[in-house]
């Protein structure tokens, strides 16, 4: 049984969406405890929890297995998912002492945290763990700042206002929630400056604060374009290295190729080119299969992984000579116009394949 649910998790596609369904229904029927709905329902509840929290013990248990064949058992523990994915297990002893108070609330805290074992299965999210790794110091930098100025304007606002209105500004404490506020551009208006010098820094504070608020987003954005830019980048370079045309060439080559191309996917029937069209670029097929006909004599070709289509337009620099049909889901690498004729100059053994196949391919 242990070696069917291991062979289900490593090798199952249905088996991340299993989990993450879970997930969702644990953490949601978690919340709903609190409406008066989910204490009217509470039995019901309770019965799906224990199946739900059972499925993410067991999850655990087969990690923790896992983990311990291949020696790195305090390995897993002490990281992140391990950390999650006990967490995300221990409401199910937990449920074991349903109607103590206490119980219930660590419960209620375990059974939110669990959410975040969704992250496991999200790329998203772990590219954005990665950018607030990478981005750490100026990311704390920049709390630092918002800190530093919330000190001071709350400061300032205090020795301001502290005698005129000492329900709001009676000490630094409380000014610094006025601070904040502020800062933030919330403004609840709960707490406002009396005084003309004190709304003289309100004011200030406030076109501050629009910048000061703003700096952790614009270092987070960066980050992400940068992240986003190294994958895209590795992705290109392991794609291109795949070309056969491509795949006698030198690493620094493939880098500089792998910036030149961007990748398609194209969809069953799909026309990706069209006869007597204006030429944009040439495609090469990573995987899938395209025909190529030519109405002018009744050609019929199929192209298949590690082929590539539309060079004739661009070396004759003149009109598409063929339609091209994807008669499946394709995926493939697109050379631009531009790029097609950088490449063409900085590399002119790659012109002379692709020369060579449209010569016997089409008598070019």
């Amino acid at each position: 049984m242990v070696k069917v649910l291991q062979n289900f998790q490593k090798n199952s596609q249905l088996y991340p969406h299993v989990i993450v369904t879970t997930t969702i229904i644990a953490t949601t029927l978690i919340v709903c405890e609190s409406t008066q709905l989910g204490k009217e329902l509470h039995a019901s509840s309770l019965v799906l929890q224990t199946l739900l929290f059972a499925i993410l013990a067991i999850d655990f248990m087969l990690h923790l297995e896992d983990a311990y064949r291949q020696k790195i058992l305090t390995i897993y523990l002490r990281s992140w998912s391990g950390i999650i994915d006990f967490i995300a297990a221990f409401p199910l002893v937990l449920l074991l002492f349903d109607g103590n108070v206490w119980v219930d609330d660590v419960k209620t805290a375990f059974g939110i945290t669990t959410f975040l074992k969704i992250a496991r299965f999200s790329d998203a999210l772990r590219i954005f763990k990665d950018v607030i790794v990478n981005e750490r110091k100026s990311i704390l930098a920049s709390l630092y700042l918002m800190l530093l100025l919330t000190l001071v304007t709350s400061t300032l606002l205090y020795f301001v206002e502290r005698n005129v209105n000492p329900d709001g500004f009676g000490n630094i404490l409380q000014a610094m929630w006025w601070a904040i506020i502020t800062l933030a551009t919330v403004g609840y208006g709960d707490v406002i400056p009396i005084t003309v010098l004190g709304k003289f820094l309100g004011s200030l504070a406030s076109i501050i604060g629009l910048g000061m608020f703003a700096l952790p987003t614009g270092i987070l954005v960066n980050g992400f374009a940068q992240e986003l830019a190294r994958i895209r980048y590795i992705t290109s370079w392991n794609l291109v290295a795949k070309v056969p045309i491509f795949a006698h060439l030198d690493k620094g080559s493939i880098s500089e190729i792998a910036h030149l191309l961007f990748l398609k996917r194209f969809g069953h029937n799909e026309v990706i080119i069209k006869e007597r069209d204006n030429a944009d670029g040439m495609y090469f097929i990573l995987d899938g299969e395209v025909e190529v006909v030519r109405e002018s004599d009744n050609l019929h070709i199929t192209l298949k992984a590690g082929d590539f289509f539309g060079e004739i337009a661009l070396l004759k620099d003149g009109k598409r000579t063929a339609t091209v049909t994807a008669k499946k889901r394709c995926e493939m690498l697109e050379l631009t116009t531009y790029d097609f004729n950088k490449l063409m100059r900085s590399k002119p053994q790659i012109l002379e394949i692709i020369q060579e196949v449209a010569r016997n391919r089409y008598s070019y």
